[in-house]
């Protein structure tokens, strides 16, 4: 995604400091708060970098160090960055940018329409799961072994959802989604939807990990959300609503040995 210039103050020296950015969310890191940015010194001196801030009413500021702390002219910093807690309650008023600190003064730094979108997307996101969260919490309880089930190696597991104190909606499990390479479904003899009503205090779902047989090189080597998996929920009569659920790393590690014997 790309980014727009912002003349600033100046720099050390007196030159004026002209800043691009673009920023964007690897699918790697979806269901997560990270952003990677990029900031270019657009000037004619080399400048001094400080942190990179999401600057927006939308999320409360969270500064984030770049990787490197001088840039030449035409040169890129990346930054890992994280955006705070979302301020939910209204639509932001104001206009979603970055502030980066150059040689120890902010420098505010404007963002094109395509990287101001994907911000309000994952405020709405965010927002959406804190709504969700005051109904219930969602777990994924996994197996310690496989078992096999006509002819087929699964993990079997459950999905757990767990009413938030004092909500009453009824919340609905919908459906399950997988990856390329893992299919995550419901278990044998089980069915969705599956509904935790307004007087359960939680529901659990027989559920079960299983590869997804994609053996050829490409899917294997290009796969980025292998363990994003997607457990989708309607709490009343809002939309439905994906709630991603990540295994643990010992978990990932079976999982991917799974997917191994499944491909020899």
């Amino acid at each position: 995604m790309g980014g727009l210039a912002a003349c600033a103050d100046t720099a050390a020296g007196g030159a004026d400091v002209r800043l691009a950015a673009t920023l964007t969310q690897y699918r790697i890191d979806e269901g997560t708060r990270k952003l990677s940015v990029g900031i270019t010194n657009a000037g004619d001196a080399t400048i001094g970098l400080g942190s990179v801030t999401v600057d927006w009413s939308g999320f409360d500021p969270l500064p984030s160090r770049p990787d490197r702390a001088s840039l030449a002219p035409g040169e890129v910093a990346g930054v890992s960055l994280r955006y705070g807690e979302p301020q939910c309650g209204r639509r932001p008023p104001d206009r979603p940018g970055l502030v980066a600190v150059v040689a120890g003064s902010a420098v505010r730094v404007e963002l094109e329409r395509d990287d101001r979108r994907l911000l309000h997307e994952l405020y709405r996101r965010e927002c959406q799961a804190q709504r969700l969260a005051r109904t219930v919490t969602v777990r994924l309880d996994l197996a310690r072994h496989p078992v096999e089930i006509a002819g087929a190696e699964y993990v079997p597991g459950q999905v757990v959802l767990t009413r938030t104190a004092g909500s009453r909606l009824p919340v609905r499990l919908v459906d399950l989604g997988g990856s390329v390479l893992l299919r995550f479904e419901p278990a044998a003899g089980s069915r969705l939807p599956r509904t935790l009503a307004p007087g359960q205090d939680g529901l659990r779902v027989p559920v079960r990990l299983g590869s997804a047989h994609r053996c050829d090189p490409h899917a294997r080597g290009n796969s980025s959300q292998t363990f994003l998996l997607g457990v989708y929920l309607r709490a009343g009569q809002r939309p439905p609503q994906r709630v991603i659920a990540v295994p643990a790393e010992s978990e990932q590690v079976r999982l991917l040995a799974l997917i191994d014997r499944d491909c020899r």
